[in-house]
């Protein structure tokens, strides 16, 4: 990792697609690439001294709130590829992340950003008297703007299914880990249908957590151009083909 200029710090990361981050097709999986964006967005705030360890001796947790990006073309496994990212200018105790994914020539092949913000260790409340507005460094310049994530609609003429949460998904903070729940969308789509039809984009909003052993009703819709998923209360989530 490289930390660029102290008034726009970036994380920059160059490295080849994974195995154990692609499909059954070759390619990168949404939830993998979710986990990147993370990892990238916790390296950064350990470099501030906010970190995962240091919040949690203050009573504090990270919770991403939002998740979107944009895809031109998913890499393939063992393909070299270069991971950027940087934080936004906060506001109202939201931090906005912003990513990159280019390949050797430099090419985009993905774009994305998330949301965060803290909340009490105990209640997961992000509105407690505890819960400080931290002062980040704020870059400059028009890729650091708040990114517009768009509403996601409700599925019509949708299925239900239930989906229970396992402890093998489960993270530190003792709930869905942020990038199963891409996990549980996808996997609502028959195989043949991935095979022929590689991802252009997801958005995903995290509204409440969701808890070992809960079994979670998810109201689902799909046709040719995009995956709709929604658990009422929990979060709801869009995947572009």
């Amino acid at each position: 990792m490289n930390i660029i200029n102290r008034d726009r710090l970036l994380y920059e990361k160059k490295f080849d697609v994974a195995m154990r981050d692609c499909d059954m097709f070759r390619r990168l999986k949404p939830s993998a690439l979710l986990t990147m964006f993370q990892d990238c967005s916790e390296d950064l705030t350990e470099h501030w001294g906010v970190g995962l360890d240091r919040m949690l001796d203050s009573g504090l947790i990270w919770v991403v709130a939002r998740a979107s990006c944009q895809v031109k073309e998913l890499p393939r496994h063992g393909q070299p590829v270069a991971f950027r990212g940087w934080a936004g200018r906060s506001r109202m105790g939201i931090y906005p992340y912003q990513y990159h994914i280019e390949d050797e020539a430099g090419r985009e092949l993905i774009t994305g950003s998330s949301l965060w913000t803290l909340a009490d260790c105990q209640t997961h409340s992000m509105m407690g008297r505890n819960v400080p507005r931290l002062e980040l460094p704020s870059p400059e310049g028009p890729d650091a703007a708040l990114p517009k994530m768009p509403y996601i609609p409700s599925p019509k003429d949708f299925e239900t299914v239930r989906r229970r949460v396992l402890y093998s998904e489960t993270d530190i903070n003792g709930h869905l880990t942020n990038a199963k729940y891409m996990d549980w969308v996808c996997d609502l789509a028959p195989q043949e249908f991935h095979k022929a039809h590689p991802i252009t984009g997801l958005r995903i909003d995290y509204r409440a957590e969701c808890r070992p052993g809960e079994d979670i009703p998810l109201d689902w819709a799909m046709d040719d151009t995009r995956l709709l998923c929604r658990s009422e209360g929990r979060f709801a989530a869009a995947v572009f083909f």
